[in-house]
This record gives structure tokens, C-alpha cells and sequence, in this order.
């Protein structure tokens, strides 16, 4: 009968530049996918910063003080919404990338989020059709807060204006809370065609 030698220790110094390289390469490359998310969020809300402040000075002083005003308010909420926008996107790609170095499965990961991203977006489509509706009316200037409006459910006096709804306080004193996604009709009272 032969006697089986036990197997030798590995030998660190004969794998080094394998198991050194993994160490150093993975943890580099995530760094520098942060790295680079991190600086393309900074670089594209500058642009969104200089584009929005581009419009804002587009009214003259002939505006007068309620257009202004009502300006900077479209031009504060479209920054805002791009702001969010750039940064989810970027965030997300990098995620992934990161996930992608870990030697995770991106593809099964992004095919089961996809089918979740349906369902969500079937559950959720009347806040998106909300938040739409939202942006387009601020970005058309429909109507702003302190105009007197009649959107079909409720007139008067617009109290609080947001990507998902409008407050408007009638007469009474009755606040009205009505999504924007239901809106089908404005008839803004405070804007008057002049001819």
C-alpha cells in the first residue's frame, strides 16, 4: 500500500501577481466607475444650473414682478425634475457597471428588474400620468399660483402647485385638491388676451 503524501500548501509567492492583481484591479475599477458617475451628476447639473438660468433671464423688467416670479418658479421645478432625472439615470448605469466588476449576472438582474418595472408602472400609472401632466402644465405656464382658474371640479384662487397636483381654494374657502392627471380643461381668469 502506498502512502498518499498530504498535498503541499499553496505557495502565495507562486500565484502573486494573480491574486495581487485581482486585490488591486476590481477595487480600482469600481472606484474609478463611482469616480466617474460622481463627476458626470456634478457636470450635468451645472449644465441643467446654466440652462435654467439662461431662461430665467430671458424676462425684461417690462415683465413685470408676477412673470418674473412665475418664471423662476418653472424654471426652479424644471431643474429640479432634470436634476433627478440625470442623476437616477447615471446612478443606475453605475450600479450596474459596479455590480458587473462583483461578478454579478447583470443580465438576469436587469431582466427580473424589468419585469418588476412593468408591474410598478402598471401600478403606478395614474402618478405618472400625474407627474406629466404636472411638468407640461408648468412648463406651458398654464396657470401659477395666485391665479384665479376654473379647471372643471373647482374655481378659484390657486394656493399650491406641484408635479402631482393643484391646490385651488374657491370662494368658500374650500380647498380642492385635484390631481393634475385629471385635469382635462383650464380656463385661467387671471390671464386676459390682450388685443
Amino acid at each position: 500500500m502506498v502512502n498518499a503524501l498530504p498535498a503541499a500548501p499553496p505557495d502565495f509567492a507562486d500565484d502573486w501577481p494573480g491574486w495581487a492583481q485581482a486585490l488591486i484591479d476590481r477595487p480600482l475599477q469600481i472606484a474609478i466607475i463611482v469616480l466617474v458617475a460622481i463627476l458626470a451628476i456634478v457636470l450635468c447639473h451645472r449644465v441643467v444650473a446654466k440652462l435654467v438660468a439662461k431662461i430665467s433671464r430671458t424676462t425684461t423688467d417690462d415683465d413685470g414682478p408676477s412673470s418674473q416670479a412665475r418664471l423662476a418658479t418653472r424654471a426652479h421645478t424644471a431643474k429640479s425634475v432634470l436634476n433627478s432625472v440625470t442623476t437616477v439615470a447615471i446612478s443606475v448605469i453605475a450600479i450596474v457597471l459596479v455590480l458587473e466588476r462583483l461578478g454579478v449576472n447583470v443580465a438576469v438582474l436587469v431582466a427580473s428588474l424589468g419585469v418588476a418595472g412593468v408591474g410598478l408602472g402598471l401600478g403606478a400609472q395614474s402618478l405618472i400620468k400625474d407627474w406629466i401632466a404636472g411638468l407640461f402644465m408648468i412648463l406651458e405656464d398654464q396657470y401659477g399660483i395666485g391665479d384665479t382658474i376654473d379647471i372643471g371640479p373647482a374655481t378659484g384662487e390657486v394656493v399650491h402647485v406641484s408635479l402631482r397636483m393643484t391646490t385651488v381654494q374657491d370662494d368658500e374657502g374650500v380647498l380642492w385638491h385635484v390631481p393634475n392627471g385629471t385635469i382635462a380643461r383650464v380656463g385661467n381668469h387671471s390671464k386676459r388676451r390682450h388685443t
